[in-house]
């Protein structure tokens, strides 16, 4: 049986196809022809068929399309109610994809989204002295993703043997990150066993990662170094805990 999002997402392909195929097609031109050239060709379509008026089916394009928009706003609407954002948001961005310019639907988008940042919060220290740690998040891909940090902490290289070159930064796993500044928290995430690109986070991003995966978090901050202190890092928004909730005891 289809999930809710397979469902949504081939009701979306359909009805997109048939409004992209009424709203974009060609009208031929003729250009060039005298009246009397013109007055005896007939302007063709598929098969060699006269064009026809196509009125009434731009009306019914338009009655599909308005129905389908209200009927998903109002289920959104439910789900919202029910405190099913994931669900909500769904509906909400399909009549984007159909109407994109349904009124204050962008705006009911945004104020989901806002809603799924500040849920499934999930808390973990981060010591910056060490490499790269599981956050204990598991990261959805392509929702919402808020990640804030807090505190201060004491940066000490305690590095010796440094070149003129300066840090090494030829692998990210321990060495420094180019690109992010010295001393920031940074994040990287880990999809189908093969590690992303780590991304700068700083005291608060708020994104939408293209895969899913597990968190990882870590100070930009050379080997051996003895910075000390704790950043607290809350990560919430379409994520889930890595571990499985205890068992209740029977």
């Amino acid at each position: 049986m289809w999930n809710f999002s397979k469902t949504w997402a081939a009701l979306i392909v359909c009805l997109a196809a048939l409004l992209a195929t009424v709203w974009t097609a060609p009208v031929p031109r003729v250009l060039g022809q005298d009246k009397s050239k013109s007055a005896k060709k007939s302007v063709k379509g598929g098969k060699g068929k006269p064009l026809g008026n196509t009125k009434n089916l731009d009306v019914k394009a338009d009655q599909i399309q308005a129905s389908f928009t209200k009927e998903a706003e109002d289920l959104a609407g439910q789900y919202y109610d029910a405190g099913h954002l994931d669900k909500a948001r769904s509906l909400l961005q399909a009549i984007l994809a159909v109407n994109p310019e349904a009124p204050n639907v962008q705006k009911k988008l945004e104020l989901v989204n806002e809603g799924l940042l500040n849920s499934n919060d999930i808390e973990v220290e981060i010591n910056p002295s060490q490499t790269w740690k599981p956050s204990g998040a598991i990261v959805l891909g392509k929702g919402p993703l808020r990640i804030k940090s807090e505190g201060t902490y004491r940066f000490e290289a305690g590095a010796s043997g440094i070149s003129a070159a300066g840090f090494s930064d030829k692998d990210p796993a321990e060495d420094m990150v180019s690109g992010i500044a010295c001393g920031a928290l940074m994040g990287i995430i880990i999809s189908d066993g093969k590690a992303g690109k780590p991304f700068l986070i700083g005291e608060s991003l708020d994104f939408n990662p293209k895969e899913s995966g597990v968190l990882l978090l870590r100070v930009n901050a050379p080997p051996g170094n003895k910075c000390s202190g704790k950043l607290k890092v809350a990560i919430s928004g379409s994520v889930q805990g890595d571990r499985p909730p205890p068992r209740e005891k029977e």
